[in-house]
């Protein structure tokens, strides 16, 4: 790690950011996301509480950041595999990384379950290239990669698949999208808890049956 890359300022800011939401998230998998105490997350970092709020202003923004640098790491991933897959193979390969992200189930549980009560959207995020750097150390040139939604990912990738010719033409990309989002979000609630360690399996499984749907038959 090249820890010359940036200000001592920037690499603070970066690496005390993100030990931050993985100390939260940590904790996530076994505790309630309202039974968190923020000052054990920063005691975890050595920081102030007064310090945690500075970088999230409300404890949901840490679950929206964490969703976002793994949707970076997705988009890094996809990037460097596109030039060996089509743009359909490259949204099945996305759903599977985060289906890895999210695979333990209170994690996953507890997430749904915040933003269903609260009624939020996820917010844009925007990363410093320090965050970036800082977050996947190993993944050079991720600081290229810029940061989108999950529904502008698979909108974009959508739209690349039907310019292909791969996909068919009967259903509105944005209803393609809801149909991806739901296989996503909506196949662990159905699985039993026993099952949700094979959860990236299944979703490998749903992926088989929407593109039997709307692949082109060649």
């Amino acid at each position: 790690m090249d820890d010359n890359k940036y200000s001592l300022r920037e690499r603070k800011y970066a690496k005390t950011k993100i030990g931050l939401a993985n100390a939260f998230m940590e904790r996530l998998k076994t505790t309630r996301f309202s039974d968190i105490p923020i000052k054990d997350v920063c005691y975890s970092v050595e920081v102030s509480e007064g310090t945690f709020y500075n970088y999230f202003p409300q404890k949901l923004d840490v679950i929206n950041y964490f969703q976002y640098l793994h949707l970076l790491k997705v988009e890094w991933e996809i990037k460097n595999k596109a030039g060996n897959f089509n743009s359909l193979d490259l949204i099945e390969q996305a759903m599977e990384s985060l289906a890895e992200a999210i695979k333990h189930p209170y994690f996953f549980y507890e997430i749904v379950s915040v933003f269903t009560s609260e009624h939020i959207k996820p917010q844009q995020e925007e990363l410093t290239l320090a965050e970036k750097y800082y977050a996947f150390p190993d993944c050079r040139g991720i600081e290229d990669i810029e940061i989108e939604s999950l529904e502008s990912f698979f909108l974009k990738h959508l739209k690349a698949a039907q310019k292909e010719g791969i996909i068919i033409n009967t259903l509105p990309l944005k209803d393609m999208v809801v149909i991806l989002k739901t296989i996503l979000i909506g196949t662990p609630l159905a699985v039993e808890l026993e099952d949700f360690q094979s959860f990236p399996d299944i979703i490998k499984k749903q992926m088989v049956l929407f593109r039997k749907n709307f692949e082109v038959k060649l």
